[in-house]
């Protein structure tokens, strides 16, 4: 399925999950840009009313279920949670940052403290108000020592007025997590397979 089939599939998912929605809440003018990280708009998006992703001791991962299945397949762990009273702690070499710039807007950040690349799925999801939305970023490659930022705002309403609700919570998910060599080490592995090789070669001849 081609990347722009993929991204009107997801929408027309957020659209018939907004349609079932509480009250006045609705998708507003919800979309792929309203979380970027890095310079880059999320891949793809849903929207859920009433999913909170903060919610359970390993989140919740129901609102955006298996929409992101086009992307790519696997469980998905949560990484970190932040909420008005508890910060982020972050998990492995990744750390994470997140700050507000009004109640619907602000910045955030990945930082790899590690010594290799990393590949990652990795989902952005956020509540507000009785209503929630997840952004994927997929295969999102975040290098050794990187800090990649990134900004939010909510856009879905909320209420009779269509009024934005205000940041609530957040939830970070991620799958398909590997190490990527530096150019650098590609060189010393390849040496290291023909030195094996080499190796195997010798023994057969004696």
């Amino acid at each position: 399925m081609c990347a722009i089939a993929r991204k009107l599939a997801l929408t027309a998912t957020s659209l018939v999950m907004a349609a079932s929605a509480f009250g006045a809440t609705g998708i507003g003018n919800t979309s792929a840009d309203d979380v970027q990280l890095g310079g880059f708009d999320a891949d793809a998006f849903v929207f859920s009313a009433g999913w909170n992703p903060h919610a359970g001791l390993n989140g919740d991962t129901s609102g955006f279920g298996t929409a992101f299945d086009a992307y790519g397949s696997g469980p998905w762990s949560l990484l970190d949670k932040y909420d008005l009273n508890a910060v982020f702690g972050g998990v492995g070499v990744l750390q994470f940052g997140f700050a507000m710039s009004s109640g619907t807007a602000g910045t955030w950040s990945v930082h790899n403290t590690g010594a290799a690349n990393m590949v990652l799925d990795l989902v952005f999801a956020m509540h507000a108000a009785d209503a929630g939305a997840g952004f994927l970023f997929d295969n999102q490659a975040i290098n050794a020592g990187q800090t990649l930022n990134g900004t939010w705002r909510i856009e879905w309403f909320t209420g009779n007025n269509n009024a934005y609700p205000d940041f609530s919570n957040l939830a970070l998910f991620a799958r398909d997590v590997s190490a990527v060599p530096e150019p650098g080490e590609y060189g010393m592995l390849l040496a290291g397979l023909a030195g094996l090789g080499l190796l195997a070669w010798r023994r057969k001849e004696q």
